[in-house]
This record gives C-alpha cells, sequence and structure tokens, in this order.
C-alpha cells in the first residue's frame, strides 16, 4: 500500500504519452482522452491523500509528483493542439505565459535553494482544478470559453503566490499551505 502514492505519480507519467496517442486518433478519441484526463487529475489528487494517510510523505515524493505533473500538463497540452489544430492560434499565448512564470519560479528556488520549487500551495490546487474542467472541455468541444481565461487568471494568480513563498521562506521545504501561512518572522 505503500507504493501507491508513487503508482499515482507513475500513471500520470504514462498518461501523457497516452494522451498524445490518443490525439494521433483524432476528435472520435476525445471522450476518451478527457476521461484518461480526468482520470490522471484524480490520481494527482490522491497521491497526496493517500501519502498522507499512510504516513509516507517525503520530499522526495512531493519532488516527482511536481515533476509528473509538468510533463502530464505539456502531454496533455501537446495532445489537445494535436487534436485540435484551430486552437493552436488561442492557446500558445497564454501558454507560454503560464510556463515562462512556472520557470522563473524554479530559477528563483534553484538560485535561493539549490531545490527546485515544490510548494504544492492551496492556489495551486485550485489551478488544477480549473485547467482540469479547462481541458476536458477543451478536449470534447474544440473550442475555448472563458473558462480559458478563468483557468489561465488561476494560474497567474498560482505562480505569483508560488514565488512569494519562495521569497519569505528561510529554507527550502514542500506543502507550504499558503504564503499567508508563512511566519513574519
Amino acid at each position: 500500500m505503500r507504493r501507491l502514492p508513487w503508482a499515482l505519480v507513475i500513471f500520470r507519467l504514462v498518461a501523457a504519452p497516452a494522451l498524445l496517442g490518443l490525439a494521433l486518433i483524432g476528435p472520435s478519441a476525445a471522450i476518451t482522452a478527457a476521461v484518461l484526463l480526468s482520470l490522471a487529475v484524480l490520481s494527482d489528487i490522491l497521491d497526496g491523500v493517500i501519502a498522507r494517510r499512510l504516513d509516507c510523505v517525503t520530499p522526495n515524493l512531493r519532488h516527482w509528483d511536481s515533476r509528473a505533473d509538468v510533463v502530464f500538463w505539456l502531454g496533455a497540452a501537446i495532445a489537445l493542439l494535436l487534436m485540435h489544430p484551430a486552437l493552436v492560434a488561442t492557446l500558445p499565448p497564454p501558454a507560454l505565459a503560464l510556463v515562462a512564470l512556472e520557470t522563473a519560479n524554479h530559477a528563483l528556488s534553484i538560485a535561493k535553494f539549490r531545490r527546485e520549487a515544490s510548494p504544492h500551495h492551496w492556489m495551486s490546487k485550485v489551478f488544477c482544478l480549473a485547467l482540469w474542467a479547462l481541458f476536458a472541455q477543451l478536449f470534447v468541444t474544440g473550442q475555448p470559453t472563458a473558462l480559458l481565461w478563468a483557468a489561465f487568471g488561476l494560474g497567474v494568480i498560482s505562480q505569483i503566490e508560488a514565488a512569494a513563498i519562495t521569497l519569505r521562506l528561510k529554507t527550502w521545504r514542500c506543502d507550504v499551505p499558503s504564503v499567508f501561512s508563512l511566519n513574519s518572522r
């Protein structure tokens, strides 16, 4: 049972190329892609919950959880653009802005602590849920809605909070619920 959180992280790593395979099938695989996306997001939610229940949370697990998230969402984004090429005109600008913010946060953490950022703060979880809803909707319909800009806004807020957490921390740590949960000392 103590390996289950790792299995869920690995599942997300495998889901990324599986989504790419579904994208190559085309829009007829959209529902299957949305289901796989949902299972992968569920694995992201459950890996931490299960690890805490089994008392097997480690910085290494949280670190790989973050890496799996990046690989998974990058794979999902590429799959989405392959399945619905018309989205190429809409998705890259906000996606690239979020990638730039994520990269800047990791660079900040590496410069400050010589380790990648891994705060797993609450706003990142809210952003993940918004991204889930957005990608599921885009896989199925291929049409952007206001959900795109809502998810983008939450992503920007999440990245700003992640940077603020890194700036306020005196020593590296993972699983910081919020910038407001840190001592001001």
